[in-house]
């Protein structure tokens, strides 16, 4: 009778850790809407900034554009 090979502890540990639980897929919902979010909210005032009827209009949602694509270490800090 063959003998059963037995897998190393750390291999059952990373699985469990990779196994898509609940918690699991409820972090992965929670960093997708982190993701998202200021992403739709940098189209909305991309599509602000390209569209508003009034110069005034065009220049807050291009100065609040700005102040949010600062938070991206790759944006130039000038506008």
């Amino acid at each position: 009778m063959p003998t059963r090979r037995r897998r190393p502890t750390r291999t059952a540990a990373a699985a469990l850790l990779l196994a898509p639980t609940a918690v699991v897929r409820t972090a992965l919902a929670y960093a997708g809407v982190a993701f998202l979010t200021p992403l739709a909210l940098t189209a909305a005032l991309a599509l602000g900034v390209a569209y508003a009827p009034h110069p005034a209009h065009r220049t807050a949602a291009r100065r609040t554009l700005h102040l949010l694509l600062r938070l991206a270490p790759w944006y130039p800090d000038h506008p």
